[in-house]
């Protein structure tokens, strides 16, 4: 996916947002309360471009590759020490995960899995609904 500039536009939209520190035409640093947000509707199994939109961003203007990486950098952030708070101006080793660390990432993705598939489980469950009711022709072609 090639990088687009953001419209000046939107940048300056996005520079009143409540939910940005700071947005350039290629970057947009968002507040540790919408990461902490984020991070939270994530694991209770909504999309990052539900949480987006629901946050009052425009996701066509930020774009999809915006959304996917701020995913990775929040997966990334989630178990750091300091939590969602900013930390490029430091210059800090970081220190590797300590079991307790290890174990809660490891159950956090284990929920996120779990809630993933219960609305896997619910929408399979429709359609054999939906087949019932259609004499098990539904979604057949001819």
């Amino acid at each position: 996916m090639k990088r687009y500039p953001l419209p000046k536009e939107y940048v300056k939209e996005l520079n009143e947002h409540r939910y940005v520190e700071q947005a350039t035409e290629w970057t947009v640093s968002f507040t540790a309360e919408f990461k902490q947000l984020a991070y939270d509707e994530y694991y209770r199994g909504k999309s990052m471009r539900e949480i987006f939109t629901e946050a009052g961003f425009d996701v066509e203007k930020l774009g999809e590759k915006r959304i996917q990486n701020f995913r990775s950098h929040l997966m990334e952030k989630a178990d750091d020490e300091a939590g969602f708070a900013d930390k490029r101006k430091e210059k800090s080793i970081q220190a590797p995960l300590s079991t307790e660390a290890q174990m809660m990432k490891r159950i956090r993705e284990l929920e996120h899995r779990n809630a993933y598939l219960e609305q896997e489980n619910d929408f399979l469950k429709k359609i054999q609904e939906l087949e019932k009711a259609c004499g098990g022709k539904a979604g057949k072609r001819k």
